[in-house]
């Protein structure tokens, strides 16, 4: 691992060549990862870094919120004080949220998939299965689980749709917009001009509502 100086302050980065024609470059948990071809020299690299110091320094000085903790809950984009009790169920009371003692992490996370499958269900009975009638609702299987890539997938063959369950922090907006994203996948596989004409026309705020929920999501350590 390489280090450099910015601002005062020490940054560590890690180099990867790979044929890319340009410099990439992006930052998780303080450490910077840098993707190009070899013909760029460390000078190169370090140069295409300290000219992009503003973008790190920020990022580094930006909060990344832990995915649980002990005293606040995040659900549908609103924080709840925890309470822990000896009930069985976890329920909310105006801005405090009740778990059960006996909850660890895989328990709250398995609750954050099972709402996620919950408001997909929802959504599609009440609002998309009448809104999108290009697509066949028919045997989808709607699954959830923590993705540290992906907001959502579809598997076209099987008519599966599996969402981040991350989703269930934010607004609800955010994840119907990946829901309505993944439904489209049905009828149109491939992100061609097709698949976002028929995307945009049931979603018009889809690319300003993603890159809000990109932003999101890079404030929680996935």
């Amino acid at each position: 691992m390489n280090k450099i100086i910015l601002d005062n302050k020490v940054f560590y980065y890690h180099v990867f060549f790979k044929q890319n024609k340009n410099l990439y470059m992006r930052m998780k948990n303080g450490i910077i990862t840098i993707t190009c071809s070899k013909r760029f020299s460390l000078k190169d690299i370090e140069d295409f870094i300290i000219n992009h110091q503003r973008f790190i320094l920020s990022r580094q000085n930006s909060a990344i919120a832990p995915l649980y903790s002990d005293k606040t809950f995040r659900y549908l984009g609103k924080d709840f004080k925890i309470e822990r009790n000896t009930g069985k169920n976890l329920y909310y009371e105006e801005n405090t949220v009740f778990i059960p003692l006996s909850w660890n992490q895989d328990k709250i996370e398995a609750y954050y998939k099972n709402e996620a499958i919950r408001l997909m269900k929802s959504l599609i009975d009440n609002e998309l299965l009448g809104l999108i009638k290009e697509v066949d609702f028919n045997h989808i299987i709607l699954k959830s689980r923590l993705m540290k890539t992906r907001l959502g997938s579809c598997n076209i063959k099987t008519k599966t749709i599996n969402l981040n369950s991350v989703l269930m922090r934010f607004e609800i907006k955010y994840l119907r917009s990946v829901l309505i994203h993944e439904l489209v996948h049905l009828q149109v596989s491939n992100h061609q001009k097709a698949f976002y004409d028929l995307l945009l026309k049931y979603e018009p705020q889809y690319r300003g509502l993603r890159k809000e929920l990109n932003r999101l999501v890079k404030n929680y350590n996935i």
